[in-house]
């Protein structure tokens, strides 16, 4: 994350931008851990929406919740609304070897629905791009992203981190 963040620094114009995390909230506290390197690491200029559990710290991901992200994020690439910088880079992968991993990872998330248990019941979905040992962390990312922008910019606690225009 720290290496994300100074490489994020580095490009053109983005010295001082805003770096808003939007960070899973889960039962291993990774948000906090996050949150402590980045104070840590005296990172400057940033802020960690709370939208976890009683406004703790990370994103609650509920299953209505990835309903709703997995459903913003086809739409946003349905009507071309996420493109690539000319800056785009990966700290962990080359640049060819990453688009791989991204394009795969899109193609394989969907909605897994499981009949219901009783005759009454009500199916299961669940999203995930987890099939056959496969990773959707990047599809996952992507789908935060976009709640979580969306959220910055429509509430008002974090009005005081948003860029006067």
């Amino acid at each position: 994350m720290l290496r994300h963040i100074e490489a994020v620094r580095k490009v053109p114009r983005l010295q001082n931008c805003m770096i808003v995390l939007v960070l899973e909230s889960n039962l291993g506290f990774e948000c906090q851990h996050i949150v402590h390197a980045v104070n840590t690491a005296k990172v400057r200029n940033w802020v960690a929406l709370s939208e976890g559990a009683s406004g703790g710290i990370g994103w609650l991901t509920t299953n209505e919740r990835k309903e709703s992200m997995c459903f913003a994020l086809r739409d946003s690439l349905a009507v071309g609304c996420i493109g690539l910088s000319r800056h785009f880079f990966s700290t962990t992968h080359p640049k060819p070897e990453i688009m791989k991993i991204i394009d795969d990872e899109l193609k394989n998330f969907c909605i897994l629905v499981e009949a219901p248990k009783t005759p009454f019941g009500k199916p299961k979905k669940t999203y995930s791009g987890k099939i056959g040992g496969r990773n959707d962390d990047i599809a996952i990312v992507m789908q935060l992203a976009i709640a979580g922008v969306r959220r910055f910019y429509q509430n008002e606690k974090y009005a005081g981190f948003r860029p006067v225009l």
